[in-house]
């Protein structure tokens, strides 16, 4: 991994968020999340339930919200295996566009970039911006911030052009080892997700995947 301009405070940096969250170590081993969370949201239905599912290895995830009278599910799986179950309970294909932003969501994951400081990906740089901010580049585009407290901890991150970015609550959700916030919030509270379940390293068979036959 290459470091920028204040290499050494970067690296530094990095390593402090690392140990605070459950070590270097445990983050470069992941190869994917299962994450569950209650979603509560400005627009009805207010309160969902959806588990968001994180291949590290391939770009591919699978993403599935349920709520009374909901249920939808968006599958990015490459590029010829996309597809979506809408509220009408139709499954079509998921939209260019929508795949775009799905891929650009995708390379700046904030818990697969982790991963990737973890793992010291040759890919990735690391920088210190002017107001003391973790900063993860690739090339000459940054993909994720993150601001930390005295302790190395998250408290909020943000993607790309992003400059007010999300909130993160305690990262105490613990499961073997690493650590997870034990919420996230959008800066003005109009979504909130409360983290309630947590898995990794899963096998994920191409099932989870597919898309349903006589669609």
């Amino acid at each position: 991994m290459a470091v920028h301009g204040q290499n050494l405070k970067a690296e530094a940096l990095a390593e402090k968020m690392l140990d605070r969250i459950g070590g270097r170590g445990g983050w470069a081993a992941l190869k994917n999340t299962i994450n569950g969370s209650q979603q509560n949201r400005e627009s009805e239905p207010t309160v969902v339930y959806t588990v968001i599912t994180v291949d590290f290895e391939r770009p591919r995830f699978r993403i599935e919200t349920t709520a009374q009278d909901l249920h939808l599910i968006r599958v990015i799986d490459g590029t010829d295996n996309n597809w979506r179950l809408r509220r009408s309970g139709r499954i079509e294909d998921v939209p260019g566009d929508l795949f775009a932003e799905d891929m650009a969501w995708y390379e700046a994951h904030l818990y697969r970039t982790i991963h990737r400081i973890a793992a010291r990906d040759p890919a990735l740089a690391l920088d210190i911006a002017a107001d003391g901010r973790l900063e993860v580049l690739s090339g000459e585009k940054r993909l994720l911030w993150l601001k930390l407290d005295a302790r190395g901890e998250p408290y909020a991150f943000g993607v790309y052009d992003d400059e007010i970015g999300s909130l993160t609550g305690p990262w105490d959700f613990v499961k073997d080892g690493i650590h997870h916030p034990r919420w996230i919030s959008s800066a003005d509270g109009t979504w909130r997700a409360a983290v309630k379940a947590l898995d990794f390293n899963v096998p994920l068979h191409d099932s989870l995947f597919a898309r349903p036959e006589g669609d």
